[in-house]
């Protein structure tokens, strides 16, 4: 009888004992107390990087999960608490964003799990209504992290959702609250989220139920031709600031084409390839349009302050930009050579009408890029400022000649157009939740 109650006294020892190791092993060693101070927001953004290596390094099991939860929890108070510094609220919501329930094995090509319980928290707050700007977007940094590493199938939906509805919201200055104190976003800033969140789509790959996330990049990328179309027809120089719109237009619908490149097309249902082909061959068309009115309205100007090789170099990287993007939003592949990816829209195809129109447009896609690289075919020769292979390359054309082949790929793209059909409607948010806000200083 003595032995037995020895021997049952051993094991609640052994089992206080593992219990107690546990709960030290859960409470980590960072003093989140000191994170609060403003004297220390210069150093939040190395004390979260050890955070994430030092506190979790080696701890796994019950004792991992508790050790999150706390985490969670006081990150969480960090990023609520308006007397603490703005970096250092954006560096909390970082953090939770960051956080992993099992690391990556090392050589296995694996991605860590993300922390599923930080999900929910970053979704909310991203439509949190009251939450500054910056906290917004760490949130959205966040939600595309799990998009990225993956998530519970119950979230995915959700998330769809959200990051469609960032991306397809338009800005619109005159719909943000302008009460004393507020800071309207400006719509670069608003663009800088829309980009992000299709980061998260392109993660996903999922063309949506009935194609409906197709459909509304579509619509993005038909809403951006517009406005470029729109700023064509100017009579006017083009100002500054119509500069750099048409600029993130362009940045934008590139990217929503590249990121049509990335879903996988077999099992998607309810796409019409007619109007995603239609919607390509517009977009480069009106890019195509608008570069060709600032070559026009520069070589008009007798004392223009914009050097031609300046001038000339912007437009090759945009039109570099967009043309990548349509390549790869039609093969999943950029100008090369190789066949289509497995799962590419072109792939998708079953027509042969339907196949030799995406060809097509390929085809003058690479005539393009290509004059841009080596200029006209029948002048194409190594070109350098200076002898030896090392000097910098000029330009293989001119101001006249890049008009000439944009005026040419323009004509080329307008015969590709469906005849006798009205082409795709034209798709506009303008309002959203997002702008309702009360908001801090965007970092």
């Amino acid at each position: 009888m003595l032995f037995r109650l020895r021997f049952l006294g051993m094991i609640a020892f052994v089992i206080a004992l593992a219990s107690w190791e546990i709960s030290l092993q859960a409470q980590g060693t960072t003093n989140f107390a000191a994170w609060k101070e403003a004297k220390n927001a210069d150093d939040i953004s190395e004390w979260a990087r050890r955070l994430l290596i030092r506190d979790f390094r080696d701890v796994s099991g019950p004792a991992r999960e508790e050790l999150l939860a706390k985490t969670l929890f006081a990150l969480k108070e960090i990023a609520a608490d308006s007397n603490v510094v703005p970096s250092t609220r954006y560096n909390a919501i970082l953090t939770i964003g960051q956080l992993v329930s099992q690391e990556a094995n090392p050589g296995s090509g694996n991605l860590p799990a993300a922390y599923p319980a930080a999900l929910p928290y970053l979704l909310d707050l991203y439509q949190e209504a009251e939450a500054p700007h910056y906290l917004q977007y760490g949130a959205l940094l966040g939600i595309v992290r799990h998009t990225i590493c993956g998530m519970e199938p119950a979230q995915r939906d959700r998330v769809i959702d959200l990051l469609l509805e960032t991306i397809i919201t338009e800005h619109s200055v005159s719909e943000i609250a302008l009460d004393l104190g507020t800071v309207p976003l400006e719509s670069a800033v608003w663009d800088w989220f829309r980009l992000t969140a299709l980061d998260g789509l392109s993660a996903l790959k999922t063309a949506g139920m009935n194609g409906k996330v197709v459909t509304e990049l579509l619509s993005v990328i038909t809403n951006k031709s517009q406005e470029l179309e729109d700023l064509c027809r100017r009579q006017d120089l083009f100002t500054r600031g119509e500069w750099e719109q048409t600029r993130r237009a362009m940045e934008l619908a590139s990217k929503a084409a590249k990121t049509l490149g990335d879903l996988d097309y077999p099992s998607a249902t309810g796409i019409d390839p007619e109007i995603i082909t239609d919607t390509f061959v517009t977009f480069i068309k009106t890019v195509c349009d608008i570069e060709h009115k600032m070559v026009a309205d520069a070589m008009g100007q007798d004392n223009s302050s914009l050097l031609p090789t300046v001038l000339i170099e912007q437009i090759v990287i945009d039109l570099k930009t967009c043309i990548q993007s349509v390549f790869w939003g039609i093969r999943r592949e950029f100008l090369t050579g190789r066949p289509a990816a497995e799962h590419s829209f072109f792939l998708s195809l079953k027509s042969e009408a339907a196949k030799k129109r995406a060809e097509a447009l390929l085809s003058a896609l690479i005539e393009l890029s290509a004059f841009l690289d080596e200029g006209d075919k029948e002048n194409r020769q190594s070109t350098t400022d200076g002898a030896g292979a090392n000097a910098p390359k000029k330009f293989k054309f001119d101001l006249p000649d890049l008009r000439d082949m944009l005026a040419k790929s323009s004509e080329t793209l307008a015969k590709m157009g469906r005849k006798n059909e009205d082409p795709p409607g034209i798709v506009c948010v303008q309002s959203s939740r997002f702008y309702d806000l009360n908001v801090d200083t965007l970092l």
